[in-house]
């Protein structure tokens, strides 16, 4: 994945020296926009420089035009990306350094299925299964792409949407009901942070700026939107 700008000094140097916390949201037709939303809304608000990347069908070889970059949701809601996937991966990975401090995957069912056909999510994804402090953030739907791109993550204590229990068990995952805990129906398991779905996405998401940034931060965030975090 990441041979084609391995000359790129000058743009991995500038990654490199950016302190900032970065994050890629991932959007497809059919995504749960409520879910990629919020985790984008609430990460920026604990200034994390979140990117959001259209997952395409075929190779995404082309540069789109910016109606090309809307994704038409699960509700009939239009989401416009910043640039795709490919593209993103072309011009600001180069190695390993450079990955996002986080990859966020949100629900929907048809926006889940579409990532878990995509090699480019597989490749990337397979990338952060090897670190031990890149963050993996799935939510709703979501974590079925893990399964999908050959069992990533295989045998994590994880979460979903209830209706994936018996799909992600049979995967071999360790699916468990999240405990009352602070953080709300959110399991972490190292660098893999998973929640339910929709109802669920501002502790999902303060759960990863947390981890990203601090607990101070996120609390302070959940403070000034009037929203009761930790619980």
């Amino acid at each position: 994945m990441f041979d084609h700008v391995a000359g790129n000094k000058s743009m991995a140097s500038s990654v490199g020296n950016n302190l900032k916390k970065r994050a890629l949201a991932l959007l497809a037709a059919g995504s749960e926009e409520m879910e990629l939303v919020v985790a984008v809304d609430v990460l920026r608000r604990c200034d994390i420089d979140v990117t959001v990347a259209l997952v395409q069908g075929g190779d995404g070889a082309t540069d789109p035009s910016n109606a090309d970059l809307v994704a038409r949701c699960s509700r009939n809601v239009n989401v416009q990306a910043d640039v795709t996937l490919a593209k993103y991966v072309r011009e600001q990975i180069r190695d390993e350094a450079t990955l996002p401090d986080a990859i966020i995957l949100p629900g929907g069912l048809e926006g889940s299925r579409l990532m878990a056909q995509a090699p480019a999510v597989g490749e990337l994804l397979r990338h952060y299964e090897k670190s031990e402090t890149k963050i993996v953030a799935a939510i709703c739907a979501a974590p079925t792409v893990f399964a999908a791109h050959g069992s990533l993550f295989g045998g994590r204590r994880l979460t979903s949407y209830p209706a994936f229990k018996d799909t992600l068990t049979g995967a071999g995952y360790a699916w468990q009901e999240p405990d009352q805990s602070p953080n709300g129906r959110v399991v972490r398991d190292g660098n893999l942070i998973t929640s339910m779905g929709p109802a669920t996405s501002f502790d999902f998401a303060l759960t990863v700026g947390a981890a990203l940034v601090s607990q101070e931060v996120a609390e302070k965030v959940a403070s000034a939107m009037l929203y009761q975090w930790p619980h």
